[in-house]
């Protein structure tokens, strides 16, 4: 490792991958929820700390001219990268700053703009004291009074489980040679080789577990980042808490919706032990406890005020964001499966078919029995079907341009995998999608052209039956994907 990491992964570029939480429509969302004041406003500045490749500044930049978003990194080759991206697509409006906030000073914090929003995505639970502290000093120094904080991290007593694992992996590659993704590969395969002995004290987590299987694309990027830092330490929500407090953050909610729903999460035993705690920390480490789930993803206000939920919840507008099915949408519980019954989720589904619309009108669209706002909205969100709406959907120039340089850039690249997305300024932010996915939305003749020669264009590598694969495949991603991107405002209507 080099001496400026910090004992963190720097020379393996960190798994291109888009993260719509952070993005504010859906942080209004949270917002709501949890009535909460807050809403995005046309013009902002954001910040995201340990912004990697910077996919996720660019997109929101791409998709929102009229705000400031920054991206700052310690690794200069992620910088690098993330600025020309940029420059390719015109992002004028998207910055990066390569800044080691363990030794950034306050003078140089203070040359940021201040902040609506700051983002913190994986980076936490991966380094050390001293770049923590600086995470804390910026958010005290930069965040606006009424600004979020979002931060996603390994969270205890889950991830934990995996202490054993991730120190086993630290020996391991400490033996081999090589780049970090070379010395993560050589470890994995003596990982295999000793977990199928099952010694007593490596437990069978599903971490572990997902290693194991030979079925799964290991992303060992991201294993890299993951296993072989040397700051690797899952945190307590509550001590995230009181981490941010001199920041004066306070916990808003958590950025999965329907983990603030206790209904949908505890059973009734879990459920006494959850309420007879009192609300905050306590009540959040319960569900810590009984969650299959190791990873959180927070987010906190500076200044917390308090609205009525129902009203909020009632002002978002949310759109279809692939074709909805005949039937409600299971949102998979720990409790089992919430989903809607046919009479509501029929005059749902066609409303939502028209176009974007007000949660107040979808939930006063059934007669016999109207739906719980954050039911609702927790499972039409949970299960991938709706897209937050800021924005009167519309094809924009910065939105298609940048979509055109992500492109370009994955093509001089070879990135195929990880998540991406379409910048879409009705969303202001991205619509994940897969790379065939971002890639036919460019083309300029996507809805003329012959599935057999598209497939040709953009999978060369491809032939016989795989081409003819390829062809099928493109045919069903136009006829479902075309009218969401139409609506969306990435294809003209």
């Amino acid at each position: 490792m080099t001496v400026w990491s910090h004992g963190y992964v720097a020379d393996s570029p960190y798994t291109f991958s888009y993260q719509p939480a952070q993005a504010p429509g859906h942080l209004a969302m949270v917002c709501a929820m949890a009535g909460v004041v807050w809403a995005p406003q046309p013009r902002m500045a954001m910040l995201d700390i340990g912004c990697g490749r910077g996919l996720t500044v660019n997109v929101l930049a791409a998709a929102n001219p009229g705000w400031h978003v920054l991206g700052l990194d310690y690794n200069p080759a992620h910088i690098a990268e993330a600025q020309e991206l940029a420059d390719a697509a015109g992002c004028a409006n998207a910055g990066f700053c390569e800044a080691d906030l363990a030794e950034m000073t306050d003078a140089e914090m203070d040359r940021l703009p201040e902040l609506d929003i700051v983002t913190i995505h994986g980076v936490w639970t991966w380094v050390a004291d001293a770049v923590r502290a600086g995470i804390v000093r910026l958010l005290a120094r930069r965040l606006k009074p009424g600004g979020l904080c979002y931060i996603g991290y390994n969270v205890q007593p889950a991830f934990g489980a995996d202490a054993a694992l991730q120190r086993l992996f630290m020996h391991l590659a400490g033996q081999a040679r090589g780049s970090s993704r070379a010395r993560v590969e050589a470890a994995l395969e003596q990982v295999r080789a000793l977990a199928a002995t099952n010694p007593a004290q490596l437990p069978s987590t599903p971490m572990l577990r997902y290693l194991l299987d030979k079925e799964q694309r290991l992303d060992t990027a991201y294993l890299a980042h993951e296993f072989l830092t040397a700051h690797w330490r899952p945190a307590f929500h509550e001590d995230v808490c009181a981490a941010l407090a001199p920041a004066k953050l306070e916990f808003v909610g958590s950025a999965t919706l329907h983990e603030n729903m206790p209904d949908l999460q505890l059973d009734a035993a879990q459920r006494a032990t959850h309420d007879g705690m009192p609300p905050g920390p306590a009540r959040e480490f319960i569900k810590d406890l009984c969650l299959p789930r190791a990873f959180r993803r927070d987010v906190f206000i500076r200044g917390l005020r308090r609205t009525d939920h129902v009203e909020a919840l009632d002002r978002l507008v949310i759109a279809a964001c692939r074709a909805l099915p005949e039937e409600s949408p299971k949102l998979s519980v720990p409790v089992g499966e919430a989903e809607l019954v046919p009479a509501m989720w029929q005059p749902i589904a066609a409303a939502l078919r028209e176009g974007p619309q007000s949660l107040h009108r979808l939930r006063h669209l059934p007669e016999e029995r109207r739906p719980n706002p954050a039911e609702l909205l927790a499972v039409l969100q949970g299960t991938g079907f709706v897209v937050p709406v800021l924005r009167e959907p519309q094809v924009t120039e910065e939105a298609q341009r940048f979509n055109r340089a992500l492109f370009a850039a994955t093509l001089a690249s070879g990135d195929r995998e990880g998540q991406f997305a379409l910048a879409s300024s009705a969303i202001a932010g991205g619509l994940p999608c897969a790379w065939l996915e971002m890639a036919l939305a460019v083309q300029p003749d996507i809805l003329d052209a012959a599935p057999e020669a598209l497939a040709a264009r953009l999978l060369p590598h491809l032939d016989g039956e795989d081409q003819a694969e390829a062809a099928t495949l493109i045919t069903r991603i136009r006829a479902e994907r075309i009218p969401v991107w139409r609506g969306l405002g990435l294809l003209p209507g």
